[in-house]
């Protein structure tokens, strides 16, 4: 393969995925967040949250495989048994060959244990190198921007009103309701404000009739 060649190739890494390629990423604006069901993804997890766009495990490989069917990965060092070897971390280094050109990519599986843990971190390692190519570059992008304004501690996105109502009408806990509660300090519409917190209350009564009930009350 000529220099020429390999520059095309490698471009192709670059083009945009389609969207059905593309997935949602949940991040919480909060470690602890309640946990509920997410009307975007689909997904149980902490809410609020935002959902940052990225390109599968199976997605990533189809395009190594357009570019270059050869493609290969190494791990960057064995253990004692030969195997992949990870740092002290938890963290799994990688060389990514595509059109004979090897760059290095970092992966892991955010303190998760067993077998699936092992390919949640091969895989993140891929999108890693992968992007050291440019391939999902501007996905990147977005999340790096979206870790970055955690950092600097910035507020979260405007309030979706109809988001929280609904989250709110399904709230199984008191607790949670505190917590859509102070949420709802976000809303710049007084009106909307009020109106949000009256349903956060009538659900505080709802759900205090059935112990209310069974004291006898």
């Amino acid at each position: 393969m000529t220099d020429d060649e390999r520059l095309k190739s490698l471009a192709k890494l670059r083009e945009p995925f389609a969207d059905h390629q593309i997935g949602k990423l949940p991040k919480p604006y909060k470690k602890d967040s309640p946990k509920g069901n997410c009307r975007e993804c689909g997904g149980y997890h902490g809410l609020p949250a935002m959902h940052l766009d990225y390109v599968g495990h199976a997605a990533l490989t189809d395009r190594f495989l357009d570019v270059d069917p050869e493609w290969s990965w190494e791990p960057l060092a064995l253990d004692q048994n030969g195997l992949p070897a990870f740092d002290s971390n938890g963290g799994l280094w990688i060389r990514l060959t595509i059109c004979g050109m090897t760059r290095l990519g970092y992966g892991d599986a955010e303190g998760k244990r067993g077998g699936n843990a092992v390919k949640e971190a091969i895989g993140d390692a891929l999108r890693n190198a992968g992007m050291r190519f440019g391939a999902a570059l501007d996905l990147w992008h977005k999340g790096d921007l979206h870790e970055a304004e955690q950092a600097r501690g910035h507020e979260p996105p405007p309030v979706d009103v109809d988001a929280l109502l609904e989250q709110t009408e399904s709230a199984p806990t008191k607790s949670i309701l505190e917590d859509l509660w102070r949420q709802s300090a976000g809303i710049v519409d007084a009106k909307r404000r009020a109106e949000v917190r009256t349903v956060i209350k009538a659900r505080a009564d709802d759900l205090d009739q059935p112990q209310q009930q069974a004291l006898g009350v």
